[in-house]
């Protein structure tokens, strides 16, 4: 094998595969991953054989070099468009102290632009000192290449090496694309590093999207750009399938008031190479400009303040100095550059921890790395308030849970997208005696532990919880577990709703009051009632059959004594208290008139 691969080096024998890669959103290609391959039909035919041959001889740098060249050829030779993303071993990076110059070389013969090269250092089997690493990536970011994680998730020291090197791109592991429309977990654990890109400024990409289900799952936890089976297989001549892209729902990517985007202020950037004197002039053109970003590429490197270049000028013999000097002799690069996608919240949690100085209100906006225009942090607290004041105005105000309208839509979204959920409609038993026999204030705490109870069973962003008001809340699920969490949520209820009650009560059992018509009668404790229907993802549900079936359901929960939890599931009506299984017919049938009136919901 050591001859063998030898020979192959010596000879060049490679040849260059392209897979796109595509941005979720516009489901437009955005690069391309450059794969080597051996001989065909020989033993070194598989980059894993040819990886393992080439360490075992001591030719892994010979190897990657002769990858690289190959790669660079072929792209420049299809002509492809976009980003050019190149495999690195970490050992092949350390071992290569000359690598950026000779990259630039290759880069200059083939006419492309660095700017364009993505290096994939890979995290699997990485066992080398983190920063060592970032000390080897240096000189390859100022050449212009980016950097990014390939297979996070696949070895142990992947969030190490995120936080040494701070790449420009992450790819998770296709473990965690594979069986994700089965799996929560993985979903959680991928919509945590989208969290972290885009706190970062890091984009995410995910590899192995090999069916529909998967990419309507990744794009709406909000992952960048796709790799897959499904999109693409690798090729000589790259393509992506129009087939498989014509049947994915459409998402869309405009700006909304909870990200970066919507603060964006159109102020152009400045090359780098810019005198100091004509950026005086652009200010003193623009009173409203206090900052300027510099750009090398359309990639921001650092930001000017007017007032700080105007005071600095203003020193005997500065503007002699430095008018005809570069932007770049002046500009401060420590600045906070976030990506367009990022969720306010996050980029409040950046612009606010930053150690620059107070008075620098201004920040970057990028997209996919490119300046997209400045951000100001007025404008952040001001959206941040205006977003608080919009969720209280359709928040109930006793819980601050969503109300009706994010009811409707959330529910009208997961329908759309053909999620598979289950809807929860809980109200309470009993609750109008209790009122009356303790009052309104009394009511309101046991109202406040219900939504306290139901927020903390459900799973965060994953699962949604609403108070329409009253005594009656609804919630849907996603999570896997859902029956374990309704379960937990049954026995959580059960167990504290009787401690709102006096010690008389709960002794005795019930409670005196007077029903709907004024007369005398006994009243069981509080209890909960909650009717559910699992919606199946295939689109043929509608908000008014799923109205239909809680109203039922929980119409017949209400007939259960104590704490009742009905499942509505394809053609069975499921007891959760009791297991217990029966036809899914006109339950109606089965339901007292009165329990059928009670606290009807519509959605």
């Amino acid at each position: 094998m050591r001859e063998a691969i030898q020979g192959l080096v010596a000879e060049g024998a490679l040849y260059t595969l392209f897979q796109p890669i595509i941005d979720g959103a516009t489901r437009e290609p955005i690069g391309y991953e450059a794969l080597t391959r051996g001989p065909e039909g020989s033993p070194l035919e598989s980059p894993t054989a040819l990886i393992a041959a080439a360490a075992s001889a001591g030719l892994t740098v010979q190897l990657e070099r002769m990858c690289l060249e190959s790669a660079l050829r072929s792209f420049r030779s299809l002509r492809l468009e976009g980003r050019l993303f190149l495999n690195l071993l970490p050992q092949a990076l350390l071992d290569w102290p000359h690598l950026a110059e000779w990259l630039g070389a290759q880069c200059a013969k083939h006419e492309i632009d660095p700017h364009d090269i993505v290096l994939e250092v890979t995290e699997h089997g990485l066992t080398e000192d983190e920063t060592l690493l970032a000390a080897a990536v240096a000189p390859l970011r100022m050449l212009g290449c980016d950097i990014a994680i390939d297979d996070l998730g696949a070895g142990s020291s992947g969030l190490k090496t995120w936080a040494a090197i701070r790449p420009d791109y992450v790819k998770v592991d296709r473990y965690f694309v594979a069986g994700i429309e089965h799996d929560a977990v993985r979903g959680e654990i991928l919509r945590s590093v989208v969290d972290m890109g885009r706190v970062t400024g890091c984009r995410v990409i995910a590899e192995g999207i090999e069916n529909r289900e998967q990419f309507a799952l990744v794009v709406e936890l909000g992952v960048d750009y796709l790799q897959g089976f499904l999109l693409g297989r690798p090729q000589r001549l790259p393509q992506l399938d129009a087939a498989a892209l014509s049947g994915l729902e459409t998402i869309t990517s405009g700006p909304t008031a909870d990200c970066a985007e919507h603060l964006v202020l159109p102020i152009p950037g400045i090359p780098a190479d810019m005198p100091v004197g004509d950026v005086v002039e652009i200010f003193r053109g623009n009173a409203n400009w206090t900052a300027l970003a510099v750009l090398e590429a359309e990639r921001p490197v650092g930001l000017v303040y007017r007032d700080e270049l105007l005071i600095f000028l203003s020193r005997p013999l500065h503007p002699e100095i430095y008018n005809r000097k570069p932007v770049t002799s002046v500009m401060t690069r420590e600045t906070v550059q976030i990506e367009a996608r990022a969720r306010l919240d996050q980029v409040s949690r950046l612009v606010t921890a930053r150690s620059a100085r107070p008075q620098r209100d201004a920040f970057i906006i990028t997209r996919n790395g490119l300046y997209l225009g400045l951000g100001r942090t007025f404008d952040l607290l001001r959206q941040i308030t205006a977003q608080q004041i919009q969720a209280a105005r359709q928040s109930n105000p006793l819980t601050g849970l969503p109300g009706n309208r994010e009811i409707q839509r959330h529910l009208s979204q997961w329908l759309a997208r053909r999620r598979h959920f289950v809807a929860c409609h809980l109200d309470l038993d009993h609750f109008k005696a209790f009122n009356d026999a303790y009052g309104y204030a009394r009511g309101d705490q046991v109202l406040l532990h219900v939504a306290q109870v139901i927020s903390q069973i459900v799973r965060p962003r994953v699962d949604f919880v609403g108070h329409v008001g009253g005594d009656d809340f609804v919630f849907l699920l996603r999570s896997q577990d859902w029956t374990l969490r309704l379960i937990a949520l049954i026995e959580e209820l059960a167990a504290s709703l009787v401690n709102f009650h006096s010690s008389e009560h709960r002794e005795a059992g019930w409670l005196a009051g007077t029903d709907r018509d004024g007369a005398p009668r006994h009243f069981p404790l509080l209890s909960a009632s909650i009717g559910a229907f699992e919606v199946d993802g295939t689109g043929s549900n509608t908000p008014d059959l799923i109205a239909e079936s809680l109203r039922q359901t929980k119409a017949l929960a209400k007939t259960k004594p104590g704490c009742a939890c009905l499942i509505a599931a394809g053609d069975r009506i499921i007891d959760l208290v009791s297991r217990a299984e029966s036809a899914h017919r006109s339950v109606l049938e089965a339901v007292p008139r009165s329990a059928a009136r009670s606290n009807a919901y519509i959605l």
